[in-house]
């Protein structure tokens, strides 16, 4: 529907704009499908967005090699404008394709439209791998808190790992666990046939490696582990 009112049609912009700054910040960069989910708009509104915040210098614009869709990063100076007058900024990074791997933009991007369903679902503070401290035992891809408060980390898996790798990890986030820094790891894979797969293997894990030993885990230690497929996630919450 057109907008007939000059201030409605500026307010509607300033709004996408500081929604694409926001989810920018933290994220650095994403793609043109991912930024038509965030404004829930048509291809053609999120080009015209898009280039509006590149003519005013906010976001470059970058094909990688082997990418379909055009990637987006925010400048220096779009981080300038990436915070609310009233909000403490934080240091964040501006986006740099020299430092892109090409093979980790599907991985990425799947983490950013699993932020975007669990936003979607009143899931908050969601924190990617990024921007997490670095003296963590384990960075999962992104923190983020389920409407009941609980901390749950997610991890995007695009491709199984080994049996050793998993009793690691479990390893990791069981003593996170029990210091009370979070509640629960959800394992997000693209599809259902991979989140099928993935717990095949999670439920193979029996014991862990501590302090030298491995230590026997029970179905109490395993219900901590959810794995779910990107079109089903995030759970409800009762």
């Amino acid at each position: 529907m057109l907008i007939s009112s000059y201030d409605d049609r500026m307010a509607r912009q300033a709004t996408r704009h500081a929604r694409v700054l926001h989810f920018l910040r933290d994220e650095t960069w994403t793609a043109a499908h991912v930024i038509r989910e965030l404004l829930k708009g048509s291809p053609a509104l999120v080009s015209k967005t898009m280039q509006q915040l590149k003519k005013l210098g906010h976001v470059t614009e970058h094909r990688a090699e082997g990418c379909r869709s055009t990637l987006w990063g925010i400048t220096t100076h779009g981080l300038a404008h990436a915070w609310d007058a009233d909000e403490a900024m934080a240091i964040r990074s501006y986006f740099e394709p020299s430092r892109l791997s090409a093979l980790a933009i599907p991985h990425r991007l799947d983490v950013q439209r699993a932020r975007l369903r669990a936003e979607d679902a009143g899931w908050s503070d969601w924190r990617p791998e990024i921007i997490l401290p670095a003296g963590m035992a384990k960075r999962p891809d992104a923190l983020v808190v389920d409407p009941n408060g609980q901390v749950i980390a997610v991890e995007l898996e695009r491709h199984i790992k080994t049996l050793k790798r998993y009793e690691a990890v479990f390893a990791a986030y069981l003593q996170a666990i029990k210091r009370g820094e979070l509640e629960y790891v959800h394992y997000v894979t693209p599809d259902a046939d991979l989140a099928t797969r993935l717990a095949r293997v999670l439920s193979l894990v029996q014991a862990v490696p501590l302090l030298g030993e491995r230590v026997p885990i029970s179905d109490r230690h395993r219900s901590r582990f959810l794995v779910m497929a990107l079109p089903d996630w995030p759970p409800l919450c009762t």
